[in-house]
């Protein structure tokens, strides 16, 4: 019986039927004691009546039997006269000779009024029959007892139409109860139901739940409880899914790996830029021990951070144990940090110094060196003393053009240079240039050729600084090339702007060495470069400063073929067309 309305009415008909059940047999039982009690009253006033009427004046049984004529007997009631030593009827008549044997009978004779009301006997027709006795000694001496009995037929008739009668008003009452047990129940499963309803509404998440009540008792005080209960749950898991997608958002969009496992070691969080730093597919898959692995962290975690390289990347990670409310460990998180341009930036520093130093220390030394050499005497010697002062004096201009370029580097990365910009003719500027170098390409019978756009070629640019690229640029190639060789430039157009290209027939340069040729004091040939004069950082400056004017620069070279450098300048715009 899983209905709790069911339940209701059972218990409401068992109740009304226990009760039913329990009045029924009491009120029976009653009535029936009350009916013997008065039959037994009504044997005793017909045993009182036989006593003084005709025991009473006479003593033999012919007396009694004459006596017994004249005797009005009530509907329904015996009575006879029994001799106490035989226990043989001495009258009526119809009844001489007879004998009884009856519990009221015996204690009549021990002087006790005797009552059975359950005596099963015969009649005179020697019928069984059910009846109540009673006997009692004579006035006139202890030899005759006097016996009456009635016929129990009619108080158990009565007695089976009240049990008839109990039983139609239980059954009624049954019906009444289930009926009135339906509609109780009713009023108190029906508001239970609807809290049942609107429970499993919000198990499945709908909180937007407005309970019906129809009572103002403790059911209804508990449906308008949990209609409020539901409001607030429901502001809360709103502002919960809130902060969840604003955190998810942030995790997303961090530059930072996030991963967090729980006490389990089970994965219950990791934002897209852990999975490409570690590109192992689905984490969800990968042991917690394995990823920790990877990230240089042992089993029992003894060092909270660890710096891993993992192909060309630098990752840095660090760990830190997460807590319950109870304080207790709840898990890890590890944040991933992807270390790679400040791993590089740091070993470029360190180059950086150490290239400084090595080209600072070279002109030092030489310095040094003939000064001591001056010092020791050589200064007497005029031609020698002049010999090495033009050595001092050309590696002081080294190191004088190594701080100048230097300097520059630093006022262009702090963004310090200010630009002068003015609308320059780029046909103009590199023809100037040209002409600035041509005289060195001649010496070394280099054929230098400038092809022209054909047409308007207007930048808006500093001056200075462009030309100081050009001049960069042209002379490397002047430089770097055999004697004989081809030096072209071209400038032609591209749309929204104008490319300048550098060509020569050079040396060329490897291919590892192409990505880090505008690295500073990167040389591909160190020796020939540093013999031919040059910082190292002439392409490092000519890059930052087409960057700070928004140009680009790139190279295209092959080994043994030459080298072409490609200048990628943004045209003027007038009117808001280019020129």
């Amino acid at each position: 019986m899983k209905s709790i309305k069911l339940k209701l009415v059972f218990v409401y008909i068992a109740l009304v039927f226990i009760v039913m059940l329990v009045s029924g047999t009491f009120i029976l039982m009653q009535v029936r004691s009350n009916e013997i009690k008065k039959a037994e009253t009504q044997l005793k006033d017909y045993a009182d009546k036989i006593n003084g009427e005709i025991v009473s004046g006479n003593n033999t049984a012919i007396q009694f039997q004459d006596a017994f004529i004249n005797l009005i007997l009530p509907p329904g009631i015996q009575g006879c006269i029994l001799d106490a030593r035989n226990l043989q009827t001495l009258a009526p008549k119809e009844y001489l000779g007879m004998q009884f044997y009856d519990s009221a009978i015996t204690s009549a004779l021990r002087g006790q009024p005797g009552f059975n009301p359950n005596k099963t006997d015969f009649d005179s027709n020697n019928s069984s029959k059910q009846w109540l006795t009673y006997a009692v000694l004579a006035d006139s001496g202890p030899q005759f007892v006097i016996y009456t009995r009635m016929d129990a037929a009619s108080i158990n008739e009565n007695q089976a139409q009240m049990i008839a009668t109990i039983i139609f008003m239980v059954i009624l009452a049954l019906v009444l109860a289930g009926a009135l047990g339906f509609l109780l129940s009713s009023t108190l499963t029906r508001p239970i139901i609807e809290l049942t309803r609107a429970a499993k509404a919000m198990e499945g998440g709908n909180l937007n739940q407005n309970i019906k009540v129809y009572s103002h008792d403790e059911i209804g005080q508990l449906s308008q409880t949990i209609t409020d209960m539901a409001k607030e749950i429901n502001k809360y898991i709103i502002k919960v899914d809130s902060e969840k997608n604003k955190m998810e958002t942030v995790l997303h969009y961090m530059t930072d790996g996030v991963l967090a496992y729980d006490a389990g070691d089970v994965l219950i969080q990791a934002n897209s830029a852990s999975e490409e730093m570690l590109n192992l597919g689905d984490l969800s898959r990968i042991p917690a021990q394995e990823v920790m692995r990877r990230l240089g962290f042992d089993k029992e975690l003894t060092k909270r951070e660890s710096t891993v390289a993992t192909g060309d990347r630098f990752i840095l990670s660090t760990a830190a144990d997460y807590l319950d409310i109870n304080g207790d460990r709840a898990g890890v998180v590890v944040v991933i940090q992807d270390v790679t341009n400040m791993t590089k930036l740091d070993n470029m520093r360190k180059e950086f110094v150490a290239n400084v130093s090595h080209e600072l220390r070279t002109p030092l030394t030489t310095v040094q060196t003939y000064t001591e050499t001056l010092l020791e005497g050589a200064v007497n010697d005029k031609n020698v003393a002049v010999d090495f002062l033009r050595v001092i004096d050309a590696e002081t201009q080294r190191m004088t053009f190594l701080v100048h370029d230097l300097l520059e580097l630093s006022k262009l990365d702090n963004k310090q240079v200010k630009l002068d910009m003015e609308i320059l003719d780029l046909n103009g500027m590199i023809g100037t240039c040209v002409k600035q170098n041509i005289i060195l390409a001649e010496k070394k019978r280099q054929i230098m050729t400038f092809t022209p756009f054909d047409g308007d070629c207007f930048i808006e640019a500093d001056a200075g600084r462009i030309n100081q690229v050009l001049t960069n640029i042209i002379s490397n190639a002047v430089k770097y090339s055999p004697e004989g060789a081809s030096i072209d430039i071209t400038v032609e157009d591209a749309e929204q702007y104008f490319r300048v290209f550098v060509k020569d027939n050079g040396m060329g340069i490897p291919p590892e060495d192409q990505p880090r040729i505008f690295e500073r004091f990167y040389r591909v040939d160190k020796g020939r470069s540093r013999a031919m004069g040059g910082t190292g950082l002439g392409l490092a400056i000519a890059k930052e400063i087409m960057e700070a004017h928004g140009f680009r620069i790139t190279l295209h070279s092959e080994l043994g073929k030459g080298t072409t450098m490609i200048l990628r300048f943004d045209k003027l715009e007038l009117d808001g067309e280019a020129v």
